[in-house]
């Protein structure tokens, strides 16, 4: 659907008052339902096709999200179709989304666990009903009338189904707050969950994301090898057992992770209080941070948990005043949508195989890769471009390509790299970018159309009409 709907424009019992924003599962806006009286918002999201198993999907999943019933949670009022487009209706939060008001410096463990604890219980309930979120974050934490946390876009990812996420550029996951698990494609449950709010929580406590990196697929590729730095490094004057509970609660395995929100945020309390919490400690934590003290017992490793087959968010503690300590205080958060789906599958116009391949071991990607373009950003949509740069092996095939927005074109059909590394390619900027942010690719590829981040470099460009 091209531009806003117009004020006035009625979606099903609803009316549009106004459009309030654009994110990567969908558009935004304010509606009013005249005989009830109520205030709600509307999301329009991505077309999910025209085969009745897509729709009957869809419908599937909407009615499972629907059905959760928690303070903490965005309610969901009614769905159904407009113009084409799936929408859905949702309460209307009046302070807007938790990214908004992120704090700026650190927070101590007891104020971090006012706005976490509420997220935890969303949560393990959503869990227990059998529901995964897949895209936890600050930009689907909004704030309701009376300033207290309401997790929204429950199972999203899973209603659209992959084949839509893919055709249409969107994800599931955010670069930033994503499981190492997400990355690779590999089976969710509850702990991907989990790991996305340890993120949260871990901004809180040292006032910065665990991972940065100048490009998405640096991020992805910290969350999935490189080692969470402690918090007390950015945040002095936490306890020290903070560290062991946020070490824990980033593992890159799902079964070194805590079982549920409610046991992360006990280990957290107590290390607000300066005590260690040791149960069910598994070895790759004790290895991380600092041991017990010597003489205690070691504490038995984390049963193996089985994967909820079919996963997709009580009374709130106060929160006032950890956001007036914020209040005024804005953060521009990354909340760039990455190409999950096509990074891992690849599609027919993309670079195939970007993120690691599970089981496989990967070295960071060395400082000796880069990639050039002429003319030089931004890229003219259309227009001829070469796509220059070195670090490539020149014994394997290699391709190159514009990522935008959840999809990777590829300029040319192949690209050869010399025996010294080193590589130019002429091509054509994909008619199908828009304007906006975007990086070029250049990846080697294995026999199977796989590659790693070993094997890419990367330039961050502009693309522009």
């Amino acid at each position: 659907m091209e531009g806003e709907i117009p004020r006035g424009t009625q979606i099903g019992t609803y009316v549009i008052d106004s459009f309030l924003g654009r994110g990567g599962m969908g558009i935004v806006y304010r509606a009013f339902h005249p005989r009830l009286e109520r205030w709600a918002a509307i999301k329009l999201l991505p077309p999910i096709g025209s085969s009745t198993d897509a729709r009957d999907r869809f419908e599937r999943e909407a009615r499972a999200v629907a059905k959760l019933r928690h303070r903490h949670i965005l309610s969901v009022f009614d769905f159904g179709e407009y113009a084409g487009q799936p929408y859905m209706v949702v309460e209307y939060m009046p302070n807007g989304a938790l990214d908004r008001r992120m704090p700026k410096a650190p927070l101590t463990a007891t104020q971090a666990l006012a706005l976490l604890r509420p997220l935890g219980e969303a949560l393990d309930y959503a869990h227990q009903q059998g529901v995964l979120h897949r895209d936890v974050k600050p930009a689907n934490v909004f704030l309701d009338s009376e300033l207290q946390p309401v997790l929204a876009d429950f199972g999203l990812a899973k209603m659209l189904g992959e084949q839509s996420l893919t055709a249409t550029g969107m994800i599931s996951g955010t670069p930033t707050h994503i499981s190492p698990e997400q990355t690779m494609g590999k089976p969710l449950d509850a702990q991907s969950d989990l790991y996305s709010l340890a993120v949260i929580g871990y901004q809180l406590l040292a006032g910065r994301l665990p991972f940065q990196g100048e490009g998405m697929m640096d991020l992805l590729y910290a969350h999935v090898h490189t080692d969470v730095p402690l918090p007390t490094t950015f945040n002095p004057a936490l306890p020290a057992a903070v560290d062991s509970v946020m070490v824990r609660a980033l593992a890159k395995s799902p079964r070194d992770r805590y079982e549920s929100a409610a046991e992360l945020m006990g280990a957290l309390e107590a290390a607000a209080a300066g005590r260690v919490d040791e149960r069910k400690r598994p070895p790759s934590v004790e290895s991380a941070v600092a041991l017990p003290t010597p003489g205690t017992p070691a504490p038995p490793p984390a049963p193996e948990k089985i994967p909820a087959a079919d996963f997709y968010d009580e009374p709130r503690p106060s929160l006032r005043r950890l956001l007036a300590m914020a209040a005024g205080v804005l953060v521009l958060l990354i909340a760039a949508g990455a190409a999950y789906a096509e990074l891992t599958r690849g599609g027919a116009n993309g670079v195939t195989g970007i993120l690691p391949t599970p089981g496989t071991t990967h070295t960071p990607i060395p400082v000796s890769k880069s990639v050039t373009v002429t003319p030089p950003s931004p890229l003219k949509i259309g227009s001829p471009i070469t796509v220059s740069g070195r670090g490539l092996d020149p014994k394997r095939a290699a391709a190159a390509g514009v990522l935008q927005g959840g999809a990777i074109r590829r300029i040319a059909a192949s690209l050869q790299v010399q025996d010294n590394g080193t590589f130019s390619v002429d091509g054509i900027v994909p008619n199908e970018l828009t304007p906006g942010p975007a990086a070029v690719v250049a990846c080697n590829l294995d026999a199977s159309g796989q590659s790693d981040l070993s094997q890419c470099a990367q330039l961050n460009v502009t693309v522009a009409r």
